[in-house]
């Protein structure tokens, strides 16, 4: 019976999880929104279906723990490199701007510097979960304005890292600046840390795994990898949120990351979705109700400071009026790391629970207005460029920024890759046998680990933003059974395919795919063909690629360029 009462939060919180999702997505709405009003719903203050006990405290931890599990996910040595710019310039500029002024405001309402420093801060961070997914459905996320947007993220979420180290410091005790440093040492200590066991440890303990080809085996190692990193963290008495999200970042930098994170997600979806509603179970509808026009004043205030404010940092990196004004109504909404902050003992003390009720709800309600106010934006921007008959970024080809997936390191798949990298056209690798991608790996091919027939991976890789899937070898069956899929949910998508026999030709065309029977030599240099072709690279670089090929090959004589590589079907 006792069992049975133990594990009833967990089923309770599960039931309404489900049906939360359901709703939110009948709705058109975010879920975080529906997570928080069904925690107000079945929380002690209201139907009281769910107490605030240590099982529900727990799930709701677990739940952030693999959202900063995530966000370390992708936080790599890549994202820098790549992201230069907006790391090193926007996002600082945007967290000091923001933190600053709503810092200021909590200053004006009486709060001490502590935790008016958490507040102006956190809410200076916008939710990467609704910014992405905003800028997806509206096929932006890879031009100029999603790639900074998504460093913007980046540079927030590590921010917010630093700024939950703090704000968990705080005991109401001790100078600001004492508790700044206390933060910073511990987080630097941690870093340190992280960085050493993904080198040394990280990479031949999940080299190991991959030879089981086994998806279920990353499957426990992510748990695993989170809840040890985070009880060790907790066991020296740092945050359990600040292991999780060095967890994240020992795997970000190795290959094994993309399959990692998709066979994490479901589960931190769901955790997450655990702690917005416990969020939602400490609030009293009584309270919301007769705060109305408070949640409403708070959210015009958080929307419009944010977006003027982020404005203004983005025209000071350089940005134009056009691209600064879809950056900041894009990103003008709260975020996960506001209503974790806010969710914290201290400060949600500092604040009192009808402030701190005011908050969370006009945080979330911030996020169900992002696609309306994302829109407003953009059609303000638009105007802004023909008035000033300038673009709002530098203009780039869309098509050439789309990559290209790989998949497998067969010979063909390795001079596909080669070619593509001599003409600077971007690619993703993938490759599911574990020999085959520690061998290409050890030759110094960026591979990322995991079996294209998955989805799941597909989706995470970036197919939805893809020009073409690359096959590197030949694998029919599957091929025939994610056909109807590919071209009900991606019906512009090309794919492309080294085949050995003119039998797996004709079979491979009639499912719509560019077919290409490998003969040349090196192997595989007819697929290489076909791909250069696809992504419009002129003939006559294609011949002077070929001719280096051949050279580069000992013993190969150059040998004619063919005129055509097999058309599509």
């Amino acid at each position: 019976m006792n069992e049975a009462l133990a594990i009833l939060p967990a089923v309770t919180l599960l039931a309404v999880g489900l049906a939360c999702i359901l709703i939110a997505r009948a709705l058109r709405l975010s879920p975080i929104v529906a997570f928080i009003a069904a925690g107000v719903l079945i929380g002690p203050n209201a139907l009281g279906l769910a107490p605030l006990n240590a099982t529900t405290a727990l799930l709701a931890q677990l739940g952030v723990a693999f959202l900063l599990f995530e966000i370390g996910l992708g936080f790599s040595s890549r994202t820098i490199r790549e992201s230069g710019r907006d790391l090193v310039v926007l996002g600082p500029l945007q967290m000091l701007i923001c933190g600053a002024g709503f810092t200021l405001a909590a200053r004006f309402f009486g709060l001490d510097w502590p935790v008016a420093l958490v507040i102006g801060l956190g809410a200076g961070i916008s939710a990467t979960a609704v910014v992405t997914a905003t800028l997806a459905e509206r096929g932006i996320a890879t031009c100029p304005l999603g790639r900074s947007s998504t460093a913007l993220l980046v540079f927030q979420d590590v921010a917010g890292i630093f700024l939950l180290v703090f704000a968990v410091s705080l005991d109401g005790s001790g100078p600001l600046g004492l508790a700044l440093a206390e933060a910073a040492a511990k987080a630097f200590a941690a870093a340190l840390a992280a960085v050493l066991i993904g080198r040394f440890a990280a990479r031949p303990a999940l080299a190991l795994l991959a030879r089981t080809n086994m998806a279920e085996v990353f499957t426990a190692a992510a748990l695993l990898l989170v809840l040890a990193t985070a009880a060790a963290t907790g066991a020296l008495g740092l945050s359990l949120t600040l292991g999780a999200f060095l967890a994240g970042v020992i795997v970000a930098e190795t290959p094994y990351r993309t399959v990692v994170k998709t066979e994490a997600r479901p589960f931190g979806a769901l955790l997450l979705g655990f702690f917005f509603i416990t969020v939602g179970m400490g609030l009293d509808w009584r309270d919301i109700a007769a705060q109305a026009p408070w949640i409403a004043l708070a959210i015009a205030a958080l929307i419009l400071g944010k977006t003027i404010l982020t404005f203004i940092a983005a025209l000071a990196s350089g940005w134009s009026r056009p691209g600064a004004t879809q950056l900041a109504f894009v990103t003008a909404q709260g975020s996960e790391f506001g209503l974790v902050l806010l969710a914290l003992p201290g400060v949600a003390n500092a604040l009192g629970p009808q402030a701190a009720g005011v908050l969370v709800a006009a945080s979330a309600l911030s996020l169900a207005l992002t696609p309306a106010w994302t829109a407003l934006g953009m059609k303000l921007a638009r105007k802004l460029a023909q008035a000033k008959a300038a673009p709002s970024t530098p203009a780039a080809d869309p098509e050439a920024q789309r990559p290209i997936l790989v998949f497998a390191a067969t010979p063909a798949g390795r001079l596909a890759m080669d070619a593509l990298t001599r003409f600077k056209i971007p690619f993703v690798a993938i490759e599911f046998d574990a020999d085959r991608f520690l061998s290409a790996t050890a030759d110094g091919y960026d591979m990322t680990f995991g079996d294209p027939s998955d989805v799941r991976l597909m989706t995470a890789v970036g197919v939805t933003r893809a020009r073409a899937l690359a096959l590197g070898q030949s694998r029919y069956e599957i091929s025939k059974e994610i056909t109807p899929y590919i071209n009900a949910t991606y019906p512009d998508l090309q794919r492309i395919v080294a085949v050995r026999t003119p039998e797996e030709k004709a079979a491979h065309e009639e499912l719509g795919m560019i077919a290409v029977i490998t003969r040349g030599q090196p192997e595989g240099v007819d697929f290489a063909l076909a791909v250069l072709r696809f992504a419009g690279v002129e003939e006559a670089a294609i011949a002077r690629w070929l001719a280096d090929v051949h050279e580069a090959h000992a013993g190969a004589r150059p040998a004619p360029l063919p005129a055509t590589a097999d058309p599509a079907p």
